[in-house]
C-alpha cells in the first residue's frame, strides 16, 4: 500500500513541475506584452540647424582719425625759436562697397609756407584709392593716390613718424609716402614675406605730374624663419625705384633694409644709394647720393615705456667734399593702446651737424603726442 502511494506522488510530482514551468511563462509573456504596447515616450525633436549669418550690408564706412600735436624747442643758431603746431591731422574714411572693393578717402589739415595762404592751415587730399581684394588670395591692387611700396612699409615697423620722417623721405629722396598710381600687392607663401610694386607720377601727391615720364617703384620682403619663435621677427627687405624727371635726368633709389621685431624690442639698419638729376640744377648732372640709418627702440612692450634711438649718416653728393650730414635723435616714449586706439607722448632731443660751413647746425627737444582711432 505504502508502495502505491509513493508511486502515486513520484507521478504527480512532475506533472506539477511542468504546470508551474508554462504558468510562469505565461505571466511573463502577458507582461512583456503589455509592456510592449505601454506608449513610448516621444524621441526628442533633431536640433535645429543653426540659421545662416545674414550678409553684410553694404556699403560698411568707418571713420578715424591720426594727429600729431607738437612744441618744437630751438636750442641752437635759431634765436631761441619756439612754437607749438598740428604737424597732421588725418580724417580717415575707409568704404567697404563689396565683399572685394573698398575705398579709402583721407584728407590732411597741413600749414602752408608758400602762396597767399603761407602760414595758414589747410586741408589737401592725402588718400584717394580703390581697392580690389582677393586678385589672387590676399593679394590686392590699388589705384588712385595711395601708399608706395617703401615709406608706409618702413612706418608699419617705425612707430615715431610723429617726431619726423622716414631716413629717405626726410633727405628728399622719396617725394612723400603717397602718389598717384596703380599697385599690386601680394604675400609670398607660407609667411615668408610680401611683394609690392606699382607705377606712379613720382612726383608725389603734393605736386602735379611735369610730363610723361613715370616711377617704377618695387619692394621684395623676406622673413627667413616664419614658423620661428623670437627670429620670426627677422626680415630683410629691398627697395628700387626706376623714375626719371625728363629725358636723360634719372630718378633712382635703391634701399636696402635689415628689420627686427619683438615685444620688448624694435631695430632697424638700412642703407641707400641714389642718383639723380633734378629739373631744379642749371647744368644738369648726375648726382650720386648715399647713406645708412640705425633705428632701436627697447621697450616695455606695444603699450608702455619705451626708449627711442636713432642715427642718419647721409652724403648729398658724393662729388663734393665737407658734405656729410649726421643726425642724432634720442629721447623716450609711453604708449597707451587699446583694441581700436592708442595715444603715445614722445619726447626727443634732435640734433643735426653739417659738415658743410654753409649750413647751420641744429639742435632741438620736441614733445609730441600720437592721437590715432
Amino acid at each position: 500500500m505504502r508502495n502505491t502511494c509513493e508511486n502515486a506522488v513520484s507521478y504527480k510530482e512532475p506533472h506539477m513541475t511542468t504546470r508551474l514551468l508554462a504558468a510562469t511563462a505565461l505571466v511573463v509573456l502577458s507582461v512583456s506584452s503589455a509592456a510592449a504596447q505601454q506608449p513610448q515616450p516621444p524621441s526628442a525633436p533633431p536640433a535645429a540647424a543653426q540659421a545662416p549669418a545674414p550678409p553684410p550690408q553694404y556699403p560698411i564706412v568707418r571713420v578715424g582719425a591720426l594727429s600729431y600735436l607738437q612744441y618744437d624747442a630751438e636750442l641752437e643758431n635759431r634765436d631761441g625759436f619756439n612754437n607749438f603746431d598740428v604737424t597732421r591731422a588725418y580724417l580717415n574714411i575707409n568704404a567697404q562697397i563689396s565683399d572685394n572693393i573698398r575705398f579709402r578717402f583721407t584728407p590732411d589739415i597741413r600749414r602752408v609756407t608758400d602762396s597767399s595762404l603761407s602760414g595758414s592751415l589747410v586741408v589737401r587730399v592725402k588718400y584717394a584709392f580703390a581697392q580690389f581684394d582677393n586678385i589672387t588670395p590676399r593679394a590686392w591692387i590699388r589705384l588712385g593716390l595711395h601708399q608706395t611700396p617703401w615709406l608706409d612699409f618702413e612706418e608699419s615697423i617705425n612707430r615715431y613718424r610723429v617726431q619726423g620722417t622716414m631716413f629717405s623721405e626726410r633727405e628728399g629722396l622719396i617725394p612723400g609716402s603717397a602718389d598717384f598710381g596703380v599697385s599690386y600687392f601680394t604675400p609670398l607663401p607660407n609667411g615668408y614675406g610680401e611683394v609690392q610694386g606699382g607705377v606712379f607720377n613720382g612726383e608725389g601727391f603734393t605736386q602735379p605730374e611735369a610730363n610723361k615720364y613715370k616711377s617704377v617703384q618695387g619692394r621684395l620682403t623676406v622673413r627667413p624663419f616664419p614658423n620661428a619663435s623670437v627670429v620670426k621677427g627677422l626680415r630683410v627687405s629691398a627697395f628700387y625705384n626706376a623714375g626719371w624727371y625728363a629725358a636723360d635726368r634719372p630718378r633712382r633709389l635703391g634701399i636696402v633694409m635689415g628689420s627686427f621685431e619683438h615685444d620688448h624690442l624694435v631695430a632697424t639698419v638700412e642703407g641707400l644709394r641714389a642718383t639723380e638729376n633734378p629739373l631744379t640744377l642749371t647744368v644738369p648732372r648726375d648726382i650720386d647720393r648715399n647713406g645708412w640709418s640705425v633705428f632701436v627702440e627697447p621697450r616695455q612692450g606695444p603699450a608702455g615705456l619705451a626708449g627711442i634711438f636713432r642715427y642718419d649718416a647721409f652724403v648729398p653728393d658724393d662729388s663734393l667734399v665737407d658734405n656729410d650730414q649726421d643726425r642724432f635723435i634720442a629721447g623716450g616714449a609711453y604708449w597707451f593702446v587699446w583694441p581700436r586706439a592708442k595715444v603715445g607722448f614722445v619726447v626727443t632731443n634732435e640734433q643735426v651737424k653739417y659738415e658743410s660751413p654753409t649750413r647751420l647746425d641744429e639742435n632741438r627737444i620736441l614733445v609730441q603726442t600720437h592721437i590715432e582711432f
